[in-house]
């Protein structure tokens, strides 16, 4: 009898089950790797003439990240993507804030359901979960600040690493398979789903766009004067008010917010490097989970509506954005800074910031009253100044020793020569005069930073099989960023080069003595600078090396590669037989 009633319990309870129609969301849970993939791959049998499932290749993790695709038209090859605006939505890069996971499985649905909804003038792609590693890491609690779901994933991937930092060294496969997925849709618009930390304030979504100042004139103006003020003004119809991501100036918003500088590493950043207007949503951490998941169905359908009806304006400027960036764009900007004398007034709907003694440390606690709402208007700080630019060289030459830099160039789709035989060819050179590295490890890597260079022209023997890199292509800013040593995010400044920067042959003092008394009494210009350096600098003056690595430098015997970048500059041209197309190196 026992058996019999539970047998009933465990049926009940199974029926129930199958015949919740509710999405996790709605019971404060999202989904896992599986369920995920399983609701994908269920559309994908229901709807197989507007939707595919692609599986890109393998994570970290070991499992698959996959592509779904919604097209009207269903056609999903890449020449049938040509005549259409495309939407890249990428989820769960930080699996612990998967409001974008579940947002985009009902969207999807939605969308398929009634065939007249599609739209038929974009491309809509989802990455389902693209942190597959953290995924599968699921806990409760992680995320210390965080309001529901019950479970989720973890930050870091399999290898422990944030891949919203690895958009440039590529660290991980999964950046390698987001590249090929990036550059098999080109798209016009790329949206990475977030829930954000810090303070606290009555907005559900905040948002950050690409950079204004760091986006191509085109793109900038009709994004500040066309797409987002329509996403902001549709997004408070819909009840879900936003502001640009809190990013605060000082403690608390009240003293104003400024804009997020995605530097390359971070997706937008990169995406952005290539003509696409990137967005990054931000629910907010303390909101229910099924609120900050509504308001990201909200924003991705109203972009998805708004692509739809001005498809033929985002292909123009994308198209136009690429062609100057190729042909007529000379100078590319490196470093920025903000400009605090500027600043626009928002509205933005915040708590009272109040401070009490915390019972934990005994000192004082900040701490937002919920129960003293305010609306007014703080200073938003989104103007950025470049402080310094660089000219666009014909070519990059790279040996082909340096392998690594060459797998990530073509993994990102980079047109590559190699020459065909030995030449000597004159060129810009780069010398790495100073640099500050980190004191512990940042993403795997001791981050260069603060990089100071000096240019010469020389002739430098190449050999056959060397790269070449043309720039006169939509991805020159791409090259300019990765390739010019003292950029932010170059691959110099990601630890790449770094064999360089230590010296191979040095010297015995007690013999290069002789050497030394013999060119300062043949070089009175040496002698002059060498004893003027001992009276200015007493710890030199104190020093017998020091003052023999002075002369060393300066001989013969001084090796000329040392801090010399071996990436260099070339402002002439190759003769057709010079040069052959790369093909792909193994490895990649």
């Amino acid at each position: 009898m026992k058996a019999i009633l539970f047998f009933s319990v465990v049926i009940s309870s199974f029926l129930s089950l199958s015949q919740d129609t509710t999405y996790p969301y709605e019971r404060n849970q999202s989904f896992t790797y599986e369920e995920v993939h399983q609701a994908y791959r269920d559309l994908v049998t229901k709807y197989p003439k507007h939707c595919k499932l692609i599986q890109f290749g393998s994570s970290d993790q070991g499992e698959n990240i996959t592509l779904f695709l919604i097209h009207k038209d269903g056609k999903f090859q890449k020449e049938d993507l040509k005549d259409k605006a495309v939407l890249l939505i990428n989820n769960a890069i930080h699996p612990g804030e998967p409001c974008g996971v579940d947002a985009c499985v009902k969207l999807s649905e939605d969308l398929l359901a009634d065939a007249e909804s599609i739209p038929e003038n974009v491309v809509i792609a989802i990455i389902p979960m693209y942190n597959v590693g953290g995924a599968m890491n699921r806990n409760c609690c992680s995320r210390a600040n965080q309001n529901g779901p019950e479970m989720y994933g973890f930050r870091g991937n399999a290898k422990n690493l944030d891949l919203n930092r690895d958009f440039i060294k590529a660290d991980s496969r999964n950046t390698r398979i987001f590249y090929k997925i990036y550059h098999f849709l080109n798209p016009h618009v790329f949206v990475d789903t977030h829930t954000s930390n810090g303070a606290d304030y009555q907005h559900v979504m905040t948002l950050i766009t690409s950079q204004k100042d760091k986006m191509h004139p085109s793109l900038k103006a009709y994004t500040l004067k066309a797409l987002q003020p329509h996403l902001f003004a549709e997004m408070e119809k819909e009840g879900f008010p936003m502001v640009p991501y809190v990013h605060q100036l000082k403690k608390i918003p009240d003293d104003g917010i400024i804009d997020y500088l995605e530097t390359p590493r971070y997706s937008t950043g990169y995406t952005n490097l290539f003509n696409t207007i990137g967005f990054v949503t931000e629910t907010h951490m303390l909101k229910p989970f099924q609120q900050r998941v509504e308001a990201t169905y909200t924003f991705l359908e109203l972009l998805i509506r708004f692509m739809d009806k001005n498809s033929e304006d985002l292909i123009s400027l994308k198209e136009k954005a690429d062609d100057h960036t190729a042909k007529d764009q000379k100078q590319f900007p490196l470093h920025w800074k903000l400009d605090t004398t500027t600043y626009e007034l928002i509205t933005f709907h915040g708590y009272e910031a109040e401070y009490k003694k915390s019972p934990v440390t005994g000192l004082d606690r900040l701490f937002y009253n919920r129960d003293k709402p305010w609306s007014k208007k703080i200073k938003y700080y989104n103007k950025y100044i470049p402080l310094d630019s660089v000219s666009k060289p014909n070519y990059y030459i790279i040996p082909q020793a340096w392998q690594d830099v060459i797998v990530r160039l073509q993994l990102n789709d980079i047109r590559l020569y190699r020459l065909n035989k030995d030449k000597k060819v004159e060129v810009e050179v780069y010398y790495i005069d100073d640099y500050q590295t980190s004191g512990s490890p940042y993403e795997g890597h001791y981050l260069h930073r603060d990089i100071k260079v000096s240019k010469q022209i020389k002739e430098i023997n190449y050999v056959k099989g060397d790269y070449v890199v043309p720039t006169e292509s939509f991805d020159a800013r791409f090259l300019i960023e990765t390739l010019e040593p003292h950029s932010v995010d170059s691959y110099f400044a990601w630890n790449y080069f770094d064999a360089i920067l230590q010296q191979k042959e040095w010297f015995s003092a007690y013999v290069f003595e002789d050497k030394a008394r013999e060119m300062l009494e043949q070089d009175p210009e040496l002698k002059q600078d060498f004893e003027e350096k001992k009276k200015s600098d007493k710890e030199f003056a104190n020093s017998s090396f020091a003052q023999l690595y002075f002369i060393y430098k300066r001989s013969d015997n001084y090796e000329r590669t040392h801090n010399r970048y071996p990436v260099t500059r070339f402002m002439g041209d190759f003769k057709a037989d010079e040069i052959k197309e790369a093909s792909f190196l193994i490895g990649g």
